[in-house]
């Protein structure tokens, strides 16, 4: 039997996982206290958030939606009225109904894909650790935690009622959760940040910052891993301030010679040097009245970075082969997926150029520590593709599998693995495992989930798994952290090593 405080780490385990963008919606946990029919119920987990926490929402337990569901062994999705659904499903315990999940939300709830992605995947959790769990939250404290089960009709024979099992045809799913077929979630775009898409706490709090930094009109550097979506934050920067009406113009410092690059930035004048034929604009005059955007700044030529500071400094900019300068009005947005600060140390970057791009630093994490954007992602990837998102499904082991993977590519390469997947399964409105690459099929280590942990098996195998299983929600908890982590697990940080090498966790070393 699981301890109070092993069934609170649980819960709040699973409710950080819950859509953060969502409005009023409460959540309920029953659980049957017996194998037969008529044995009371359990009420071990009411949570509630937004305006249904204000109101008292998980206080009214849908007790009739809550019995027919295990009663009639199917989920079933409740329209009340115009303002409120109310979604149940049935859990499953060795094949039998062993208690319910219900989810209110309101009907018209933008993160409705997402709250029954979220309710599905708890609901394949619950299943085998049901009968270790103690009552918690409001459950907790009710006088009587217990409610009876109004008993099925006897037989025609006189026979009591036979306990029931989920058929696989009425809910689309076989006994293994991991095959269960479940809807792919529509795009939800982040407020703040036009075109960029999900639902992860970590890119919600950037997208309140956005709007305040762009308004500001201060030179902003951006940090994050190569295809985070730094371009994205950068447009979103300069369609959200004064200058939107102005021209957006980017360069990437790591894609042009070193020869080119003064001439591409300033411009140069007719016969300024050889080859010069004509005059040339450079990309600094015409980003004047809007933002110039510095992507990779990190492998700017240190001379180049001299003369870049003192347009900063002195708003002017003087083409090559010409004596006067001309006045400019720039934004600087500058991006880089380098350390600067390293950079300084070695000698490859101005500290007073640093000083002067950071004036706001914003970080953008890597895809690997918002696993809850991977499936929003995906269908907006699809979407792109002129798939119908809608009809579109996928079973839990692939979304597992896409959530486990380390995508050293992000973003960018999350949306290649969906071109492969349409130009190889072009008509295949279910995403299965063996539907992607070879190296996202192998990135769930066995043993590391949830649902591994309620299996009866040896001590030493038991002990392998739930280490790896605590390891990785650790780094999910400290957004990858290894320092951090190893602290939470009580380790040193070599300890923390030494067992991700011991167990072979090599997508983890990989996010390091």
């Amino acid at each position: 039997m699981r301890t109070r405080d092993e069934t609170d780490r649980f819960w709040e385990e699973e409710v950080r996982g819950f859509p953060h963008g969502a409005g009023g919606a409460a959540v309920w946990v029953v659980r049957r206290e017996g194998h037969d029919p008529s044995a009371p119920l359990a009420v071990l987990f009411q949570w509630a958030t937004g305006t249904a926490r204000r109101d008292g929402r998980a206080e009214r337990l849908p007790l009739g939606a809550l019995l027919r569901a295990m009663v009639e062994c199917r989920e079933e999705l409740v329209q009340r009225d115009d303002e409120a659904a109310l979604w149940v499903e049935p859990l499953l315990h060795r094949g039998q109904v062993g208690g319910a999940l219900a989810i209110w939300f309101a009907a018209g709830e933008r993160w409705r894909e997402s709250i029954f992605l979220w309710g599905q995947r708890l609901g394949a959790r619950l299943g085998p650790v049901l009968p270790q769990l103690e009552p918690r939250g409001h459950a907790a404290t009710l006088p009587s935690p217990q409610l009876m089960l109004f008993p099925e009709p006897a037989r025609g024979n006189g026979e009591p009622p036979a306990e029931r099992t989920l058929p696989t045809a009425r809910v689309g799913a076989s006994r293994d959760p991991w095959s269960r077929e479940i809807p792919l979630p529509r795009p939800a775009p982040v407020p703040g940040i036009p075109g960029c898409v999900g639902a992860s706490r970590e890119m919600l709090d950037l997208g309140r910052r956005v709007p305040d930094v762009a308004r500001s009109g201060v030179n902003v550097l951006l940090r994050g891993e190569s295809g985070t979506g730094k371009e994205v934050v950068a447009a979103a920067l300069h369609a959200g301030s004064e200058r939107a009406k102005g021209p957006f113009v980017g360069q990437n410092c790591a894609a042009l010679p070193e020869t080119l690059f003064e001439s591409e930035l300033f411009g140069h004048k007719s016969g300024a040097f050889t080859g010069a034929a004509s005059d040339k604009k450079g990309l600094l005059a015409a980003a004047h009245g809007g933002t110039f955007f510095l992507d990779e700044i990190g492998d700017m030529p240190l001379a180049l970075q001299i003369k870049l500071l003192r347009v900063m400094q002195e708003r002017r900019v003087r083409r090559i082969g010409e004596l006067h300068a001309k006045p400019v009005d720039i934004r600087f947005v500058a991006a880089t997926h380098k350390d600067l600060e390293d950079e300084i140390r070695v000698g490859r970057f101005r500290l007073d150029l640093f000083y002067r791009l950071k004036v706001v630093c914003l970080q953008i994490p890597p895809l690997r520590h918002r696993p809850e954007d991977v499936a929003p992602l995906f269908a907006h990837f699809l979407q792109r593709k002129g798939r119908p998102v809608g009809r579109m499904r996928l079973t839990e082991r692939a979304l597992a599998c896409l959530q486990a993977w380390s995508w050293p590519g992000n973003v960018r390469e999350l949306e290649n693995e969906v071109q492969r997947f349409c130009a190889l399964h072009g008509d295949t409105t279910v995403i299965r495992v063996d539907h992607l690459s070879p190296e996202i099929q192998s990135s769930r280590a066995p043993g590391d989930g949830a649902e591994d942990l309620g299996t009866l098996r040896e001590l030493t195998q038991a002990n392998e798994i739930l280490e790896r299983y605590l390891i990785r929600k650790a780094l999910a908890a400290t957004e990858g952290r290894k320092a951090a982590a190893a602290r939470r697990l009580g380790l040193s940080r070599q300890g923390l090593y030494k067992k991700i090498a011991r167990y072979e966790m090599t997508d983890l070393i990989g996010g390091a």
